[in-house]
């Protein structure tokens, strides 16, 4: 289904922006929400956190690096140990517990996740980063953002994030889209229930996640006893 939008030149973004994404009706439509009675913009919940750290020759700095990878339907799923900072390679973001991670890239694979204190290998003395694909949202009244998850990754935000990719290669949505979504009054009232049920999945998750590593461990176990030992023959 083909979209048009007629803008005049007042209307275009600073800087003339002309790529026809930004102005995608599909885009707009539930944006001009966050504007009216019983919706919230979101950069009035959360904000956006770019505080970014680059490589050290600390060798005693360890860190987990979250990539865009690692986000998977509201959950980090994480299976890297920790490592020296000094390898990082690029800057990252700064992520802490109870914020709330969307990658700009390719919205359609859903990259969106609270940020639990139960991330595998996370530890007090290691550093917790990013990717700086992903926006890092931590609530302006320093409780837990984990109640826009589910929003995030609702059909009508997901439309909205999908409509507004801009760029050739490498598609991208920008911050301002998703500071300016809309969040409805009902689900801002509600919003220390809905980060509670959200922790709440991802302590399950993570629960589960211990038993199948356990497992693997042991399936290793069992193969290595198995194993012939070196310059034997094997049965």
């Amino acid at each position: 289904m083909a979209f048009a939008s007629v803008k005049k030149v007042s209307e275009l973004e600073g800087g003339f922006v002309l790529a026809p994404e930004r102005y995608d009706p599909r885009r707009e439509s539930l944006l001009a929400s966050a504007g009216r009675a019983g919706f919230t913009p979101l950069r009035r919940l959360a904000a956006s956190v770019r505080q970014t750290v680059t490589a050290s020759s600390d060798e005693s700095t360890r860190c987990l690096v979250l990539d865009t990878s690692d986000a998977r339907e509201g959950v980090v799923v994480h299976r890297k140990a920790p490592a020296p900072l000094s390898g990082i390679g690029s800057a990252k973001k700064i992520v802490e517990p109870g914020d709330v991670i969307v990658s700009r890239l390719r919205p359609y694979l859903r990259q969106a996740a609270y940020v639990d204190r139960d991330i595998r290998h996370r530890e007090d003395g290691v550093l917790l980063i990013c990717s700086t694909e992903f926006f890092v949202l931590r609530a302006v009244d320093g409780g837990s953002a984990a109640f826009l998850v589910p929003l995030l990754l609702s059909e009508e935000v997901q439309k909205v994030l999908a409509a507004a990719q801009e760029g050739g290669h490498h598609p991208r949505f920008n911050e301002r889209t998703l500071l300016g979504l809309p969040v409805p009054k009902a689900w801002v009232e509600r919003r220390e229930e809905l980060s509670r049920e959200v922790e709440r999945a991802v302590k399950l998750y993570r629960q589960s996640e211990g038993i199948y590593v356990d497992l693997v461990a042991d399936a290793q176990r069992s193969l290595e006893e198995r194993s012939p030992h070196p310059g034997s023959e094997a049965e």
